[in-house]
Order: C-alpha cells, then structure tokens, then sequence
C-alpha cells in the first residue's frame, strides 16, 4: 500500500529545491532535520522548512519538474 504524501521538505538559499516528501509531520521534520544546509554570507547552518501538500505547487524548471511552495504559503514549522 502506497501511502499518501502531506508535506514536502523544500529548501534552498537561492533557489528552493525539494529533498522529497512524506506522509506524517514526524517524519517530515526528520527529513528535514537530515538535510542541513550551509548558505554562505555568514548565514551558517539551516534546516529546510516543511511544507503541506496543499500549500506547494508543480513547476516546469528548465525540463525537470520541480516542488515548491506556492506562493505566500507558511510553513508547517512556523505556523505551529
């Protein structure tokens, strides 16, 4: 049984980019927690945001297709 995806893991300094998606809130933030990123300009260490299913969108980026979140969307971490 395939189970269903309800947030999607995007970060990116300068462009978002998706580490992929999963079906709870625990599993997203291990995720996320996984896939720290250094940004550059003295920004240090970040941890992508979590995003919901209906909050992110399907774009065309140059021929692959890419998630992110639409626009004006919160994200999970910081609404709660």
């Amino acid at each position: 049984m395939k189970k269903e995806i309800n947030y999607y893991v995007i970060g990116g300094q300068y462009e978002s980019y998706c580490y992929g998606g999963t079906p709870t809130l625990i599993g997203a933030k291990r995720l996320a927690n996984k896939n720290k990123e250094y940004w550059d300009n003295w920004q240090g260490w970040n941890v992508p945001r979590i995003y919901a299913a209906e909050d992110t969108v399907e774009i065309d980026n140059n021929g692959t297709m890419e998630i992110v979140p639409k626009e004006f969307a919160m994200p999970v971490d910081v609404v709660q």
